[in-house]
């Protein structure tokens, strides 16, 4: 084969080839994640599924050009369990998951297949009739319904996990100072982002229907690219660092769910006030006070029930009831505090505002700006600046 003819087949095949080298990179990444490190990690198979699932998406509408029209529903079957799986991972980051309770999703998917094989049979035969195109809209009623069924199982998903990211956001600030460290952010992207894969893949369903001739030749190419960068974007994020599974890995071992710290909690509901929650929160004051344990980057609540030697659950009432705070707001308000005394301190002068947000205790400059600003209603620089006028003024 010459160059020429070589470059031209690279051409005539670009979307075969750069389909299948995603979805390899994909499957890949699914294997590497299945095992590292934590391999008994039920966050890590849940992720591996979702990747998986992910990388086989982006060669489905390849092999189903090289397969029969009729049997195209048995390769999209799996659609489903990319929203599913992304729901169970969210979850999983914060809380044993019991499988008996998951049951629901069975036969949400199972519908799901009966909708795709419904319109197979349905739209095979009249595209052969006329000569069409099996992605087509032919405007019946079960297509419409079909297309209702696609946004409807997306929307509810997308409830689902929303709810469990707001959760997992609520039990992060219950127990660490620092969210990003638990994988908050990382959580949040990784949902936005497949949701906003899911909506570009129905506007392109769209525009497959309705441009149909136009759009023919180069169907399948936006999806890979999209499909195939965020596989890149899940491998760099580098979400195999174990910082995401402390939230979990505080409950205890992973394979003894029933033995979760954090699980307390859970069960034991909220009391009133009493004269021992009131104490554990001065003694918890007293910790961050003189011995500045705020300054320590990423600090958890279970590093501040080791001190004292109290009961996890115990720390996390104390805070709530008697400071009327959560943890996470607890150390950041510290921590704006220690700045603010900072930034006016001329012995810090040779310190970048970012510089004395480390010194704080914060972890990145987003974190400090956000948390300042929140606490008094400026950024750490307008404080500043605030701060010499008024001198200069009295």
């Amino acid at each position: 084969m010459s160059l020429t003819e070589f470059s031209d087949w690279i051409v005539q095949n670009f979307k075969v080839l750069f389909s299948f080298l995603g979805a390899i990179q994909g499957f890949i990444l699914a294997v590497v994640v299945l095992f590292y490190p934590q391999e008994h990690s039920t966050s890590n198979r849940i992720l591996s599924a979702f990747i998986f699932v992910q990388a086989y998406l982006l060669i489905a509408s390849r092999i189903v050009e090289w397969m029969p029209a009729d049997t195209s529903w048995i390769i999209y079957s799996l659609r489903l369990l990319v929203y599913i799986s992304l729901f169970l991972y969210v979850k999983s980051l914060y809380s044993h998951i019991n499988w008996r309770k998951q049951w629901v999703h069975l036969p949400i998917w199972l519908i799901d297949i009966l909708r795709i094989r419904a319109i197979t049979l349905y739209k095979v035969p009249r595209a052969l009739e006329t000569d069409g195109y099996v992605y087509q809209f032919f405007g019946s009623t079960l297509e419409i319904l079909s297309i209702f069924w696609l946004f409807a199982t997306m929307a509810l998903y997308f409830f689902l996990t929303y709810r469990e990211l707001i959760k997992y956001r609520k039990k992060a600030e219950e127990n660490f100072s620092d969210l990003n460290a638990v994988g908050v952010k990382w959580a949040k992207q990784i949902f936005f982002g497949r949701y906003i894969i899911g909506l570009v893949d129905y506007l392109l369903i769209f525009v497959a229907f309705t441009f149909v001739e136009w759009y023919k030749p180069y169907n399948g190419i936006l999806n890979v690219i999209i499909y195939t960068g965020f596989l890149y974007f899940i491998t760099i994020k580098g979400k195999l660092n174990p910082r995401i599974y402390q939230l979990r890995m505080i409950q205890g071992k992973p394979e003894e769910p029933k033995k979760e710290i954090l699980e307390e909690s859970d069960h034991k509901p909220e009391k009133e006030l009493t004269e021992e929650h009131q104490l554990i929160a001065q003694n918890v004051l007293k910790l961050m006070e003189e011995q500045k344990l705020y300054r320590e980057e990423g600090l958890s609540i279970k590093q501040v029930a080791d001190e004292l030697g109290v009961q996890l659950y115990m720390v996390s009432q104390s805070i709530n009831l008697a400071l009327g705070k959560n943890f996470f707001e607890l150390v950041n308000g510290y921590r704006v505090e220690e700045a603010k005394s900072m930034i006016m301190d001329e012995k810090y002068n040779h310190l970048s505002m970012i510089g004395i947000g480390f010194e704080s205790g914060f972890s990145s400059k987003t974190a400090f700006n956000t948390a300042f600003k929140k606490h008094t209603g400026m950024t750490p620089s307008e404080y500043k600046r605030l701060g010499v006028n008024g001198s200069h003024a009295r």
